[in-house]
């Protein structure tokens, strides 16, 4: 699943959530995805300032749905996770015995993954955080290299809460 196709799965209630995050706490990468998006549609800076937040937030997150945005939707759900949910990807990454810098970054992920290691990031995730955060961040997290992780992409089918409508 591409960035893309997850802002179309998501909830309305997380693409509130996210686009709230982005207004409030990385204000510049917000401000320079939107007018990126309004310029691509030749749409003049006016047009959005005009709009509430909550507005831009829709318009935002419609933009994010199409194919052509693709690139811009991972980072910014990216800045989402890292910046909001280091607690959740961290005890992934400590479930699964991968190496960080302590607030979620990895510099060099691992080729291979056992089923036992993802298995234990899910449950550690599971135990204090959302359903829907936790399979956005594993989908996200498949992104990461270009075939993803089979025994990632086996737990996403075996754990049914963490199914997601295409």
């Amino acid at each position: 699943m591409k960035a893309h196709q997850l802002i179309s799965a998501i909830s309305p209630a997380l693409k509130l959530e996210i686009t709230g995050f982005l207004q409030k706490e990385t204000r510049e990468a917000y401000r320079t995805s939107l007018y990126s998006l309004a310029a691509q549609r030749k749409l003049r800076p006016q047009y959005i300032q005009g709009k509430s937040r909550e507005q831009q937030g829709e318009w935002l997150m419609e933009q994010l749905k199409l194919r052509t945005n693709d690139g811009i939707a991972e980072q910014l759900l990216q800045l989402w996770l890292l910046k909001a949910k280091t607690p959740m990807l961290i005890s992934f990454l400590d479930a699964a015995g991968i190496k960080h810098d302590g607030e979620g970054q990895v510099d060099d992920l691992p080729d291979v993954m056992t089923k036992e290691q993802v298995e234990a990031g899910i449950d550690a995730m599971l135990a204090n955080h959302s359903t829907e955060h936790v399979s956005v961040y594993l989908r996200l997290f498949q992104l990461q290299r270009p075939q993803g992780w089979h025994t990632v992409a086996e737990a996403l089918e075996k754990y049914s809460e963490l199914h997601m409508p295409l």
